[in-house]
């Protein structure tokens, strides 16, 4: 699996570096990158300069707080007493 790195200084450490990207993918041409995480159903979207983004989020699966706020949110119940 990739190795977590700081790819790029305005990506900070949250997306893979191309290098990530060409070991995960298997291949440097972001054409075969954007199809092999589609037919594999990673999350992921595109930058503006049209390469393929994954967070290491996606990769790692961890709980991390918005999620966790997320699933509290969902949960909400009213204390109203009807």
């Amino acid at each position: 699996m990739a190795t977590k790195k700081q790819a790029n200084p305005s990506a900070g450490a949250l997306c893979l570096s191309r290098e990530s990207m060409r070991e995960l993918c298997g291949t440097p041409y972001k054409d075969r990158q954007q199809e092999f995480l589609v037919l594999n159903g990673i999350p992921h979207y595109k930058g503006l300069d049209g390469w393929p983004r994954v967070l290491w989020a996606t990769l790692e699966g961890g709980a991390d707080a918005a999620t966790e706020k997320a699933v509290a949110v969902a949960e909400w119940r009213s204390n109203k007493v009807a």
